[in-house]
């Protein structure tokens, strides 16, 4: 199906203020997880471990929220772009809206006390932040539409890959740091780069031509029933990849860098999560090249199929040198995969429904990862590494059988 871009070009002034609102908004989640069992420690008196746990829960809650706030407000900033031929006002309002409650969040931990009216504003300024940050995610990342032609989609979605394996590599290797500024230097900075990031994203849309900007366009709204099949392909293959990134990077990847790795080179765990996640942003520049000469389905689906085979190298143990290979080659893969995720989202669907089918994608990625930390929320203690890796190989082929049953029905439409 034709996306949204009117020549086969990148406008990369845009793609990297697009990158940059990325980058900023892991940058509050990152802030947002590491103060919020800090906060529940505060207000609630918890000890450390049970706070950790309740902020854990509030997580998955959250992402189980965003399954409908994402395609919801994704849906509606369609109809927004319809009506008033931009998404920009939709995604300015809810930035400064999530920016508010960002804000007051560690005032209420602060200035608040340790009372039931306190805890009980701290979880609904929580929750409520997520809410609003997921109702722009979606309107947000469909402008990559705009900014890419269809087969350079995936070459722009590498600087977005590039951008956020830089700010998530925050989190391991600058932890202390960031609880060393303190929570209102925190957040206020965080808050203070997300609007920046925006501005510069709306400053950047003034620079393309007026003719050549399908965000200026009426589009004609296209029913949802004949796009059906193809939203809830969109939802599984958005559903297993999540599941599938999830317990490659929040456990195959730590268990595999323990036990081989750290003996070996003789860093610490969190340099070489930090590393790794570096190593993945810079794989995507190459794999990102590498899409200009494959469809973007097919890399998609070859890459999935290479973390799998690559997970199951990892089960033999040949040490730690090979361990590295494998985990270079399986991040290559997973680049080439995060690439292209939303590529694949929007040329599932006319670009009439392209908030609401990244919406889709990014509800099932939050879905899984939801579902998975409510049935799981400790597999590192229920299942074994093995067991870990054969379910995180399941996700990823499962994600490769969506892609290939999507390309199967938009061929056939086409």
């Amino acid at each position: 199906m034709a996306i949204a871009s009117p020549s086969n070009q990148v406008r990369w002034l845009q793609v990297w203020s697009l990158a940059s609102v990325q980058g900023a908004m892991t940058l509050t989640w990152i802030a947002y997880a590491i103060y919020l069992p800090k906060f529940i420690e505060q207000v609630f008196g918890y000890p450390p471990i049970q706070a950790q746990q309740f902020a854990a829960l509030i997580l998955v809650i959250e992402n189980a929220i965003s399954v409908i706030v994402e395609p919801l407000f994704g849906g509606l900033s369609d109809r927004w772009q319809r009506w008033y031929s931009s998404r920009m006002p939709f995604i300015v309002a809810a930035v400064i809206a999530s920016t508010a409650l960002f804000i007051g969040l560690p005032c209420v931990a602060i200035f608040g006390g340790a009372n039931e009216f306190t805890r009980i504003l701290l979880l609904s300024l929580a929750i409520l932040w997520a809410i609003v940050m997921a109702t722009f995610r979606s309107p947000v990342m469909c402008l990559l539409g705009i900014f890419a032609g269809a087969t350079k989609l995936p070459l722009a979605g590498s600087v977005l890959t590039l951008v956020g394996g830089f700010v998530a590599s925050i989190r391991p290797l600058a932890t202390k740091f960031i609880l060393g500024l303190g929570a209102p230097a925190t957040f206020t900075i965080a808050s203070i780069v997300l609007l920046a990031s925006v501005a510069s994203l709306r400053s950047a849309m003034f620079h393309i031509p007026k003719n050549l900007n399908p965000e200026l366009e009426n589009s004609e709204p296209f029913p949802i029933r004949d796009c059906l099949s193809n939203l809830a392909i969109v939802l599984f293959v958005g559903a297993a990849i999540g599941l599938g990134m999830r317990l490659m990077v929040g456990d195959v990847l730590p268990r595999a860098i323990k036990a081989d790795i750290t003996g070996f080179t003789g860093l610490s765990f969190e340099i070489l999560m930090g590393a790794a996640l570096i190593t993945q942003g810079f794989l995507a520049l190459f794999t990102g090249r590498i899409s200009k000469l494959i469809n973007n389905k097919r890399l998609m689906i070859i890459s999935l199929g290479g973390i799998a085979a690559g997970l199951g190298l990892l089960t033999v143990g040949y040490g730690a040198i090979a361990s590295i290979i494998i985990i270079l080659f399986t991040l290559t893969c997973l680049s080439a995969v995060n690439n292209g995720m939303i590529a694949f989202a929007l040329t599932m669907v006319p670009k009439s429904l392209s908030g609401l089918t990244v919406g889709m994608f990014f509800g099932g990625l939050s879905g899984a990862i939801s579902i998975f930390g409510y049935l799981v929320p400790k597999p590192a203690d229920m299942l074994t590494m093995t067991n870990v890796i054969l379910l995180t190989a399941i996700a990823f082929l499962a994600a490769g059988v969506g892609i290939a049953l999507g390309e199967r029905i938009t061929r056939k439409l086409n």
